[in-house]
């Protein structure tokens, strides 16, 4: 019976390992298509006379995307934990929570400031 329950925790750690990995790559991808989308933008906003807001409306886009990423990262770091937690992985989940709360806060409230000054932005608001 307990030799059962310790394969069971085997596999069920394997198959939180790759939904770990699927949920990093759908952060990475989340990043590199934001960067992708907003360099051609960034690279008209030079051209323009009044870039300045254009510059912001790219900013927001980046900024959404990548608070979207973090938030990924984060779930991707709980499930790694929850499997087969230990005081430390715990310890390292809170701490790496703690810093990405931080980041997304910051990131959020930059977000709203940038659609604060530039209401006629496209862009979905975070609440």
């Amino acid at each position: 019976m307990e030799e059962s329950l310790k394969i069971i925790e085997v596999e069920l750690h394997h198959i939180a390992t790759i939904f770990k990995l699927i949920i990093e790559s759908l952060a990475i991808a989340i990043v590199a298509f934001s960067i992708i989308k907003t360099m051609p933008k960034f690279i008209r906003s030079y051209k323009r006379k009044n870039s300045e807001s254009f510059y912001h409306e790219i900013r927001l886009d980046l900024g959404l995307s990548l608070a979207l990423a973090l938030e990924f990262l984060l779930a991707a770091d709980i499930v790694a934990t929850a499997v087969t937690p230990s005081w430390e992985s715990i310890g390292l989940l809170a701490a790496i929570a703690g810093i990405r709360t931080f980041l997304n806060y910051f990131l959020h409230r930059e977000i709203k400031e940038l659609e604060a000054e530039n209401p006629e932005s496209k862009t979905a608001t975070i609440n």
